[in-house]
């Protein structure tokens, strides 16, 4: 029963986003009911272009920071980073889910991902990343899963599925606090996915392409 009310969260998640193209970092909270921040959209409290944060109560629990971070102010379009920082308070307990995802990445050819999770916690924390070759915010093909992290405090590197995608697709991040009574969690999640030599590639790719221009002009220039 707890699987399934978890995976119909995780549904839940896609469906105002199926269908978007936009390479824009957007949080979702969930705590009886949802709450959406785009990047620079209402409610985000933070003015940075590619960072989102939200501030709030949402059902029992009180967000001081919610932050969302993402491409250009971290990694690449073909290495790219998602990062989530969290800082939740309840007085009466229960479970939040935090959800930051953006869009637009690639190409990234055969590369694993990683994921760098730590922080506090009175109850548990568990961490999902998953990836999407449709593009779409949200999407719930999962590439790796950290936890249940007990506290009072918790780090862990975990590394997960490749990714072998020209591009574009979605990344998107997880957090579900689980707390038994009153208090505090607090942390940040990181996703990367390392430069797998891509950029190596399509710099070789380029050269190439170049060298044989050149040669093609040379070869035009010789009479016969």
């Amino acid at each position: 029963m707890k699987n399934s009310l978890k995976y119909a969260l995780l549904l839940c998640a896609i469906a105002p986003f199926v269908g978007s193209v936009n390479a824009t970092p957007t949080l979702k909270m969930w705590s009886g009911s949802w709450m959406t921040v785009a990047d620079n959209s209402v409610g985000d409290a933070n003015p940075a272009t590619s960072q989102v944060t939200w501030i709030g109560s949402l059902g029992n629990w009180n967000l001081n920071v919610d932050t969302g971070t993402s491409f250009p102010v971290i990694g690449t379009l073909d290495s790219p980073q998602l990062d989530l920082s969290f800082d939740a308070t309840t007085s009466t307990g229960g479970t939040l889910w935090i959800y930051l995802s953006d869009n637009g990445f690639g190409p990234t050819f055969n590369v694993s991902t990683l994921a760098n999770i730590g922080g506090t916690t009175g109850g548990t924390v568990s961490y999902w990343a998953f990836g999407g070759a449709s593009n779409n915010l949200f999407d719930t093909t999962q590439l790796l899963f950290a936890g249940p992290f007990n506290g009072p405090s918790f780090s862990a590197d975990v590394a997960g599925a490749a990714i072998n995608n020209a591009g574009p697709y979605s990344l998107t991040e997880v957090i579900e606090i689980t707390q038994p009574g009153a208090g505090t969690s607090s942390g940040d999640a990181m996703l990367s996915v390392p430069d797998g030599g891509t950029t190596a590639l399509l710099l070789g790719a380029g050269l190439l392409g170049l060298g044989v221009v050149a040669s093609k002009r040379k070869l035009g220039s010789i009479r016969i």
